[in-house]
């Protein structure tokens, strides 16, 4: 009984976490309006500090909200552990009844008719003596229905627990790129208030000087200069890529930084241990045999050698491999190459090379909504970039999105 009610215990705490992030993303919600009023408004000094302040108001909301969010995974956890040992001890209990019924058919086996009939006085003995067979037969039958029926049901909750756990990496993830963005927010008014001391002539002078500021780009594409894209070529190849297909350059940029964020081990890994060999550690042997087949042809094409390319890390969630800039896996990337080719006139195209990488991004951002040049379509790009679905409502997508369109506001004001 303790146990059921720690478990039910459990689920309220999940509902309860649920109930704070809903009512922390009407708070959130909020402040997005008030930055876009703002971003209407004519620029002045005290425009620009009411916008600074209400992203950072938002950013730690939004960490408070993952935080949260972290919390009620970790619990869902625990909750799904509960379920493994609810099944496991099931399977324990089925796993012994089975053996007591193929020990008693084995005794009975052991027996011949003839000692069979001797142990029976009366004909109809012997006759209840075979129904008996008859029974543990079918009980050993059901049980062993059942063992393989809760076999299946385990498998799939000890699958959602790595599923939860990956998720789980992910949103860590998210919290330290929100806590970064939420650091250059507070440098940035800090910075803003230090050099016009309040003044809106000097702000107004400011807002001159800073078109095109590539020391404040350069602060926004960290993670991309970390992974060997100065900001000049994030600007040139972000720009030409964009503007073939007809989105933002800053949107383009912002997913690609957002992207090298979040695999911050770009670069590092090999396609056989992170890619080939985790693929099978998670049971998928066909998707292994994918992206190594796809991993090699690409690798032809180029004339490189396959055991010398550096490909992302396996990280704590899913698997590496992914390659170059883009971070395109190897089957996507093929799936892109004939439209890259086209449009940069690269034959075959090179994930590696930054202008190739840009434009296959650009191209999938494109389709997945973002030539609209709207919020609701870069949002649905972002989510469909993500995870292939622009229609995706789980937290992690809504939680990319806001993090990609934020970094492109913060970029675009430069470019």
């Amino acid at each position: 009984m303790p146990f059921f009610k720690a478990f039910a215990d459990i689920k309220e705490e999940i509902e309860d976490r649920n109930r704070q992030i809903q009512e922390i993303q009407k708070q959130i919600d909020d402040y997005q309006k008030q930055i876009e009023l703002t971003g209407d408004k004519a620029k002045t000094l005290a425009n620009e500090i009411t916008r600074l302040n209400a992203n950072i108001n938002q950013l730690q909301l939004e960490i408070r909200a993952l935080s949260l969010t972290i919390e009620q995974t970790g619990l869902d956890i625990s909750a799904t552990q509960s379920q493994i040992e609810i099944a496991q001890g099931k399977l324990n209990i089925h796993k012994l009844a089975l053996a007591r019924y193929l020990r008693i058919m084995n005794e009975m086996d052991n027996e011949n008719l003839t000692a069979v009939l001797f142990k029976n006085n009366r004909l109809s003995g012997f006759f209840n003596n075979l129904r008996n067979i008859e029974d543990n037969q079918t009980k050993a039958q059901t049980t062993i229905t059942a063992i393989k029926t809760l076999k299946t049901e385990l498998e799939q909750v000890e699958a959602d627990l790595e599923e939860k756990k990956k998720e789980l990496e992910r949103l860590k993830s998210f919290q330290e790129t929100a806590k970064r963005s939420l650091e250059g927010d507070k440098s940035s008014k800090d910075r803003l208030l230090k050099e016009t001391k309040g003044q809106e002539a000097r702000f107004q002078q400011l807002v001159k000087e800073s078109q095109k500021d590539i020391q404040k780009i350069r602060e926004q594409i960290f993670y991309l200069e970390q992974n060997g894209v100065t900001v000049e070529d994030a600007i040139k190849f972000g720009q030409l890529a964009a503007i073939r297909v007809d989105i933002r350059p800053a949107f383009l940029i912002a997913i690609l930084e957002v992207e090298s964020g979040l695999g911050r081990n770009v670069g590092t890994g090999n396609w056989l241990d992170d890619m080939y060999k985790c693929y099978l550690k998670l049971k998928k042997p066909g998707r292994a045999e994918a992206e190594k087949n796809a991993f090699l042809e690409i690798t032809s094409k180029l004339g490189l050698n396959p055991d010398t390319v550096k490909v992302s890390r396996e990280p704590n969630y899913g698997c590496g491999g992914a390659l170059g800039p883009a971070q395109f896996l190897p089957t996507t990337w093929l799936a892109y190459e004939d439209e890259v080719a086209r449009v940069t006139g690269h034959n075959p195209p090179n994930p590696w090379n930054i202008e190739d990488a840009f434009m296959a991004s650009a191209i999938k951002l494109a389709k997945g909504g973002a030539a609209s040049k709207t919020r609701v379509g870069e949002t649905s790009a972002a989510k469909a970039y993500l995870s292939g679905n622009s229609k995706c409502s789980t937290r992690i997508c809504n939680y990319y999105a806001s993090a990609v369109l934020k970094k492109a506001a913060s970029i675009e004001q430069n470019l």
